[in-house]
């Protein structure tokens, strides 16, 4: 881990690189009165200019304001995946991708143990569909931010369950002289991998979307009339919300219970509540957050690797830092590594997080900062790029 004052030195470089590199971060830093080369403490990081989430939105149009190289030396935009039909965009060359990979990497390792799984159960379109999105900006190329983490397991056998349907894109299309994904569950394919899984007795992760993941499980183990005898390493992992029921253009009638989430969805493999895990991450930063379920707080925490960031809270009214734990305050997520092609080095989200303990989690003893994510300020209305036509084939 980088000592304090070597981050904060990397951090204050970062900011000062950003301000001269960027306009747009530059002209803020300078309308705050903010002196990039004052040194920079945890005390004062509420005071580096920070920029919203909501200026990476395509449609305010100013995503491409954040560069901080020419837009021909970037390598494509990241994007994400966009509850609100509104994805936000990032221009990243690819030293800054391996900087987020490798976060999300130490996650796998760390929370799922990664090197030990033989099969991926993921209910997502397969890389090869993501590569072929043919979305563009500004005359550069765009992908899911999604796809360069997926990727992370290429040397492991994966399952993707959506399948995506040619012919209604091709319909669309000439109908409306726009692309539109059309994408379905494949029902047979979920069962028959994990029937595989449970006969081969497989270390292996179910992951992805929890809409999905909840309403196609429950559907299965319906249809079934009982449950697996998966193998001890099988594990599940959560990520990227959607426990208000919306993720991406899937919006289901009402909210995901989490404890109902992990109790029967654990029933159905026969697997503890030690082998769930969580992610906590987001397109406009580097920064990853492996998370656990907390008997506790009956809710998922989620844990601060330091070697690449902070967090701070602000007052959702005045701005002002929140430093007291069981406060609600508004994200910002703050890192000096892998912002170098864009002003990602302080960025305030859309998540109203909740700081546990800023230093140890008591329950499974991880150091660093522990904090809970309560609700999204904005809200999730079920839009996107793309239209489920099948998402429960299961369902009786």
């Amino acid at each position: 881990m980088p000592e304090e004052a070597q981050f904060m030195a990397d951090l204050q470089h970062q900011v000062a690189g950003t301000a001269k590199d960027c306009k747009f971060y530059g002209d803020l830093c300078k309308s705050q009165g903010f002196n990039v080369n004052e040194p920079i403490t945890d005390d004062t990081l509420d005071q580096i200019p920070y920029v919203s989430w909501q200026h990476f939105k395509q449609s305010n149009q100013e995503f491409h304001k954040l560069l901080r190289v020419p837009i021909e030396k970037m390598s494509y935009w990241t994007l994400s995946s966009s509850s609100t039909g509104d994805p936000s965009l990032v221009g990243r060359g690819q030293a800054d991708v391996e900087v987020f990979r490798s976060n999300y990497r130490k996650l796998f390792e760390e929370y799922i143990h990664m090197d030990q799984m033989k099969r991926l159960v993921l209910l997502a379109p397969s890389v090869k569909f993501l590569n072929r999105t043919p979305f563009k900006a500004m005359g550069i190329r765009g992908f899911l931010f999604y796809r360069d983490i997926t990727t992370i397991w290429n040397n492991i056998p994966t399952d993707f369950m959506l399948d995506f349907k040619i012919g209604k894109l091709v319909r669309y299309y000439l109908s409306h002289l726009k692309f539109k994904a059309f994408i379905e569950i494949n029902g047979k394919r979920l069962e028959k991998s994990l029937d595989k899984c449970e006969k081969e007795q497989l270390p292996a992760l179910v992951a992805n979307s929890v809409p999905l993941m909840w309403t196609n499980l429950m559907d299965l183990q319906k249809k079934r009339g009982k449950t697996y005898s998966m193998a001890q390493g099988f594990k599940v992992q959560t990520g990227g919300g959607g426990w208000s029921g919306t993720k991406g253009t899937v919006k289901l009638e009402q909210s995901i219970d989490k404890a109902e989430f992990f109790e029967k969805i654990g029933a159905l493999f026969n697997i503890p509540i030690t082998n769930f895990a969580d992610a906590f991450g987001a397109t406009e930063i580097p920064v990853s957050c492996g998370g656990h379920w907390s008997e506790k707080y009956q809710d998922i925490v989620h844990h601060l690797d330091m070697n690449q960031g902070r967090i701070i809270l602000r007052d959702i009214e005045s701005g002002e830092r929140i430093t007291n734990t069981g406060e609600e305050g508004m994200l910002e997520v703050i890192s000096p590594y892998g912002v170098s092609t864009y002003a990602g080095v302080a960025v305030l989200m859309d998540d109203i997080v909740e700081i546990l303990d800023h230093h140890r989690c008591e329950e499974c003893g991880r150091e660093g900062m522990v904090f809970r994510i309560v609700r999204k300020y904005t809200s999730e209305t079920g839009k996107g790029c793309t239209s489920f036509t099948i998402y429960r084939p299961l369902k009786q």
